[in-house]
């Protein structure tokens, strides 16, 4: 099995539960264009990822129970805090690039909460509530491309384009997970090559991560741990403190 093929199918299977929400065996089998077994076998191993739940007959993503709207009232507090500790590492006059999801709301909301500092930088985001909460507090671009529903963020090879034209002094980055050897992980492969494209445009790095995201594996790797200047987290266990700081990364602990 060519390996790039297989890993390619697993990113179809997931887009197009999130689509479609749970989806029968041989509906995924039809649109995959591949054997029934191949299907199955792919569903055990995105099983094993914890990124699907096996149905009866079928499949749906982990979380699908959980929408976005119900994720933004989760941890609200620890976000709150992660959020103002993240902006103690902006600097005036920067231009900012700002993750897409729910922790870089509550960035994009304590950024509101301080014209003083926001006025004064700009910002581009492909988050769609990112950009919500910012419109008419500072210079404000947002990438276009196709909606991705899970994290209301705009994705895809439109995306890609405008994000390799710019040069950013500060990119605050979100993860699905951080594993101690693959490095930092998303659920999604077009997220994570995004998010790897806004790196290599980026003077520096902050993850923005709770400690809750050591640990388990995620989809698509989008970089090692020393590809980031920062980790900005709630609490940084000793593991995961020494693993960062072995990679010359700074911790910051918001609790």
């Amino acid at each position: 099995m060519n390996a790039p093929l297989a890993e390619d199918r697993l990113q179809r299977i997931l887009d197009l539960l999130s689509r479609n929400g749970r989806m029968r065996t041989t509906a995924l089998t039809e649109a995959l264009g591949v054997s029934g077994a191949t299907t199955r076998r792919d569903l055990d191993l995105l099983a094993s990822r914890g990124l699907i739940r096996k149905l009866h007959g079928g499949a749906a993503l982990a979380s699908q129970d959980q929408q976005y709207a119900d994720r933004q009232q989760l941890h609200q507090d620890a976000k709150t805090r992660l959020a103002q500790t993240a902006l103690n590492l902006i600097q005036p006059g920067q231009t900012l690039y700002l993750d897409a999801g729910t922790t870089a709301q509550a960035v994009a909301h304590a950024l509101k909460r301080a014209p003083h500092l926001t006025r004064t930088l700009r910002v581009v985001t492909h988050g769609i509530d990112v950009a919500y909460e910012l419109n008419g507090e500072c210079p404000l671009y947002v990438v276009g491309g196709e909606l991705y529903g899970s994290t209301y963020s705009l994705t895809g090879p439109d995306a890609l384009d405008t994000i390799r034209r710019y040069r950013y002094d500060l990119f605050l980055v979100g993860c699905t997970s951080i594993d101690p050897t693959r490095g930092l992980t998303n659920s999604n492969l077009i997220e994570a090559q995004q998010k790897a494209a806004i790196m290599t445009q980026a003077t520096r790095t902050v993850l923005i991560a709770d400690h809750s995201k050591w640990g388990p594996t995620g989809f698509a790797t989008f970089a090692t741990l020393n590809q980031i200047h920062d980790w900005v987290t709630d609490h940084a266990g000793p593991v995961a403190r020494c693993a960062f700081e072995e990679a010359d990364v700074r911790v910051h602990d918001s609790a």
